[in-house]
């Protein structure tokens, strides 16, 4: 076989693979060559986290009910914290974007936020509702001192959707109930 029809042949493997809707956001530690200002090669340990009940796309986007481990797909699925309880989160994200919760939030009139916030830098979060067009902010955009715990009341209307946003980067974890 011919370099170019060996090429050929990698390109559209390639392709296959990435047009299957596989996804590259996965939990791993990657070993990375890096070579340093004096020439020489330095291997470097790269990870990633797992981020439980929280993702980088908003509630309502994506494919319905889909979960995807590690991905960035959200479920539009609703969490009724009357009959299912208590729902539990932890994230981490090292870019300037946000972090949502992977499941809108139905079912009380009010919930307790309760919020740890293990970054170096002040944590910033809101509390949405989803609406048909527009989502709206409900109360203010809260604060959270770098390594500090915190506990939030938010009055809800218990038909309607919710979900929190956390604003990037952050490092967080907690429950609402």
């Amino acid at each position: 076989m011919s370099k170019i029809s060996t090429k050929l042949t990698s390109l559209a493997l390639a392709t296959a693979v990435l047009g299957s809707g596989f996804s590259g956001n996965a939990s791993a530690t990657e070993l990375e060559s890096q070579v340093q200002n004096d020439g020489t090669q330095e291997i470097v340990e790269i990870s990633t986290q797992e981020n439980v009940g929280l993702n980088e796309v908003g509630p309502g986007v994506g494919d319905p009910n889909e979960i995807v481990p590690y991905g960035t797909s959200k479920p539009t699925s609703t969490w009724d914290l009357s009959t299912q309880g208590r729902y539990t989160f932890s994230g981490y994200l090292n870019s300037v974007r946000d972090l949502y919760t992977n499941y809108l939030l139905t079912g009380k009139s009010s919930a307790e936020i309760y919020i740890w916030n293990n970054d170096t830098t002040r944590l910033r979060f809101k509390v949405m509702q989803k609406n048909l067009l527009f989502d709206s902010q409900i109360g203010p955009t809260y604060e959270l001192a770098a390594g500090a715990t915190g506990t939030v009341n938010v009055s809800l209307d218990a038909s309607k959707n919710y979900y929190i946003v956390f604003q990037g980067p952050c490092d967080v974890g907690g429950w609402i109930q």
